[in-house]
């Protein structure tokens, strides 16, 4: 393994890890804020001013922080309808592409995110009730997208070099 194959990997490694303990505390905060909600609401007819937005926010957030740490572990949702139709010695070649255009997918989600986060930068946008601006959340919801879709790129290649070189050094 080379030095910057190597480096790579502990960026990514350290990247999840900061992102795992991010999504780790927006749910427990999603949790706590419910809880302090449903309490104040029906025990003393006072909710939290804004429960819903903050909540909205934040499952966003958890959502997008999400996306890198599952392309990273490799668990996203599959459906295997079309197998069957390619030979098994063809299978690494089919994920191979999966892999790619659910890059080029997410690139695509990343580009029209980063456009809407200019517009909502543009507009003002804000929330209904406690006037939080959402462009900053719009351009977190890009960051992550564009880091699942290079994430994507690098194990698509990845996977396509290590099957070359496997092919290269079976005739070697």
């Amino acid at each position: 393994m080379t030095a910057s194959r190597h480096l790579l990997g502990r960026a990514v490694n350290v990247m999840a890890r900061l992102l795992g303990g991010f999504a780790a505390v927006l749910l427990f905060s999603m949790m706590m804020l419910t809880f302090v909600d449903v309490i104040g609401r029906y025990f003393f007819t006072m909710p939290v001013p804004g429960g819903f937005e903050i909540t909205e926010i934040m499952l966003a957030s958890l959502i997008f922080a999400g996306l890198p740490l599952v392309t990273v572990t490799d668990e996203h949702v599959t459906v295997d309808l079309f197998d069957f139709m390619f030979p098994s010695f063809m299978a690494h070649y089919r994920d191979v592409l999966m892999i790619i255009l659910s890059a080029v997918m997410m690139s695509f989600i990343c580009h029209v995110l980063w456009i809407k986060a200019g517009e909502a930068l543009d507009y003002g946008d804000v929330t209904a009730v406690l006037l939080i601006p959402m462009a900053p959340v719009t351009y977190f919801m890009c960051a992550m997208t564009g880091f699942t879709a290079l994430l994507m790129f690098m194990f698509g290649f990845a996977k396509a070099a290590d099957r070359t070189l496997q092919s290269l050094e079976r005739y070697t």
